[in-house]
């Protein structure tokens, strides 16, 4: 129920193409199973691949970072083709953002920087380069995945509320 129920506000919200629509869903189940073994936030998560590359899963950077995550495979025990398969770039991208996540504390802001930028982020979170990751990218994200959780609330607290109505109703 999650996964249709989150798959459906991110179609809601990012007005993508009927194939990236498919891919959401195809995805999510695997996004939550991935994200609920490191206690991430799948909505922020999904919020992340659209960033990095609005799921198309065999997209290649010109920094070499490879698949849906963006991951770059010298820093994965993966290869870029390995990459390229959803399943695989959301449990690495997963694992990176959760090596980030410890790194900096649970700091958020500073974490995404870290998945985005590297060290900088976490030896000088500060820092002009730091600060200007964050504004483009990291806080990005962040508010990415606020606006599809106001739609989830929207959209299901709606349904759930004249649910209530209807069963609350002592008229029968």
């Amino acid at each position: 129920m999650l996964a249709t129920q989150i798959c459906a506000a991110v179609i809601m919200t990012l007005g993508m193409s009927s194939a990236q629509n498919r891919a959401v869903c195809d995805y999510m189940p695997t996004i939550i199973e991935e994200t609920n073994k490191r206690d991430i936030d799948p909505i922020l998560f999904t919020s992340l691949i659209f960033h990095e590359s609005a799921f198309r899963p065999r997209v290649v950077s010109s920094a070499g970072a490879c698949g849906l995550t963006q991951v770059l495979p010298q820093y994965s025990k993966y290869t870029c083709e390995q990459l390229k398969r959803p399943k695989i770039a959301i449990k690495a991208g997963v694992a990176a953002l959760d090596y980030w996540l410890q790194r900096t504390e649970g700091k958020l802001d500073n974490a995404l920087c870290g998945y985005n930028a590297g060290n900088v982020c976490v030896s000088n979170p500060d820092s002009k380069r730091a600060r200007i990751v964050k504004k483009n990218y990291s806080y990005s994200i962040i508010e990415l995945a606020n606006k599809i959780k106001l739609s989830t609330y929207e959209k299901f607290y709606e349904d759930f509320h004249f649910f209530d109505k209807v069963t609350d109703d002592n008229s029968y």
